[in-house]
């Protein structure tokens, strides 16, 4: 719940630990060629530059949730098949297994289908961020460069509208992408229990970039002050993360509360932790954060108590 982007980046440590063959990838990087054994559907795609928007989905026949989504890819691509944007949807599974599949679906599956090479294409994409959770979409800017990844389902529409009508900002995502790549080598030497004063430094680092993205704090913050992975654990760090997100959050995020109070908790504050986590079940409007917030609240209480 409040783990999703770090965590990916914990998922790509292990990856790069267990293969030196698959290289991790970032947002502004190139996106890597596509490696298909077969077109299911529709021509034969090269990602190239220029003047075309590609989105690389990745799905199965099997998966209820990429069923779900595969309306939505339709609906995408015929409204903006004439502003040069393609949509592939690449499966791992064999041929004769997917082509009844999308002959069923038919127009309701209205873009270009593919079947992967050896999970070649998967490996270059999904093992690359850490992904293994389907379906999932790539965007590819008309520079080739990797613009987005998430759902399809969750906030795609709104990342190719700003590319096509060129508001998107790629700067920032490069910017981030910076950030991210911090991140991933802080918690590389978190995990291995790796503390010097150049990884000290890289933590400062960090909290200095991401100080106008709360939401990417709130994450780096939680998982520093709680992943079972990472050793000599530096609370100080995780704390500080903790207080830059919850001001530039004006101290009304829900999420961001909670971590804030788990901070203060762990370093003994209690009747602090107690009053903010308090009032994060006040701002709360979701009910599975609400629930987890309550037991945090018991927690702490039961400690004070002691």
């Amino acid at each position: 719940m409040k783990t999703t982007l770090i965590h990916r980046f914990l998922g790509v440590i292990a990856a790069a630990t267990l293969s030196a063959t698959t290289p991790a990838i970032g947002l502004g990087d190139a996106a890597p060629p596509l490696q298909i054994s077969s077109w299911v559907k529709g021509s034969e795609v090269t990602l190239s530059k220029g003047k075309q928007i590609y989105v690389v989905e990745f799905w199965a026949t099997w998966c209820g949730p990429c069923r779900v989504s595969i309306p939505h890819l339709s609906e995408l691509q015929r409204e903006f098949k004439e502003k040069n944007v393609t949509f592939i949807g690449i499966t791992d599974e064999e041929a004769d297994v997917v082509k009844p599949f999308v002959k069923r679906m038919g127009d309701k599956m209205d873009y270009v289908v593919a079947v992967d090479k050896d999970r070649k294409t998967y490996a270059a994409y999904m093992d690359a961020f850490g992904e293994n959770g389907i379906p999932h979409a790539f965007v590819v800017n008309k520079e080739g460069e990797l613009a987005w990844h998430g759902h399809p389902m969750d906030g795609l529409d709104n990342v190719i509208r700003d590319l096509v009508d060129g508001r998107f900002d790629m700067a920032a995502v490069r910017k981030e992408a910076e950030t991210t790549s911090r991140i991933q080598e802080y918690f590389s030497l978190a995990t291995q229990g790796i503390t010097t004063d150049a990884s000290r430094d890289l933590g400062n680092q960090i909290l200095t970039d991401a100080a106008k993205n709360p939401a990417l704090l709130n994450e780096f913050a939680w998982v520093v002050l709680t992943e079972e992975q990472i050793k000599n654990r530096d609370l100080d760090l995780g704390l500080r993360a903790a207080k830059i997100a919850f001001d530039a959050t004006d101290g009304k995020d829900s999420n961001v509360m909670d971590t804030y109070a788990r901070g203060l908790f762990l370093k003994g504050k209690l009747a602090d932790a107690i009053r903010i986590q308090k009032q994060a079940i006040e701002f709360c409007k979701d009910d599975q954060l609400l629930a987890h917030l309550k037991r945090s609240l018991e927690e702490f209480q039961a400690a004070e108590k002691k």
